[in-house]
């Protein structure tokens, strides 16, 4: 059901953005699927990638009853599903937030979607980056597999430090990225790369 949600948020901005449009579409671009002419299509295909997987819930956030988290669950679950500040580095955010901000102010209000206010949008901000996923910056230890941890990893987010895991942690931690990059219609690892950043990851984690 958070799948069809999505897409159907998908689809309203789209229409909103098609509505918006000043010039009509060129003649050969002729409506096919929803109702959409080509263009349109093809963003709505666009803006199903790489969205936030499903299967987090306002509780799994950190500090959950904290002003962050709970702006988070109203203003980012209306289009999408609900990330983690874990998502993206410190870095990153800024730029990803005020991303999302412009786009709900450019929807339509006859959309519903609430837009925050900029008190609001500082609180997420601080919420994000103070919850951030860790980086390991220039620090990255050598080893092994080095070359396709960073490959690989840096697609979809700034690389995480690899000793913010136990030994015993990134198997788990690895495999459930290895799903989020099945959900998000990311290229799949192949198993030379899986077992080379599987043995970097183990090999120079915390042994705390």
């Amino acid at each position: 059901m958070r799948g069809l949600s999505s897409w159907a948020g998908a689809v309203a901005v789209v229409v909103s953005l098609a509505a918006c449009r000043q010039t009509p579409p060129p003649a050969d671009s002729a409506a096919v699927g929803h109702g959409l002419n080509r263009q349109d299509e093809l963003l709505l295909a666009a803006a199903n990638i790489a969205l936030p997987p499903p299967g987090v819930t306002p509780a799994d956030l950190p500090e959950p009853n904290g002003k962050g988290a709970q702006l988070m669950a109203q203003f980012c679950a209306q289009c999408h599903n609900l990330p983690t500040p874990q998502m993206h580095s410190a870095t990153d955010w800024p730029s990803i937030a005020r991303r999302m901000w412009l786009r709900t102010e450019w929807l339509s209000p006859s959309l519903g979607v609430k837009v925050p206010s900029m008190a609001e949008r500082f609180a997420m901000l601080d919420y994000l980056t103070a919850n951030a996923l860790k980086v390991s910056a220039a620090n990255l230890p050598p080893g092994a597999g080095r070359e396709s941890f960073e490959l690989v990893c840096s697609r979809c987010h700034a690389l995480p430090d690899p000793r913010v895991h136990s030994p015993a942690d990134w198997p788990a931690v690895f495999s459930r990225m290895q799903q989020n990059m099945e959900r998000m219609k990311v290229a799949p690892l192949t198993r030379s790369q899986t077992a080379d950043i599987l043995l970097y990851l183990q090999s120079v984690a915390s042994r705390q």
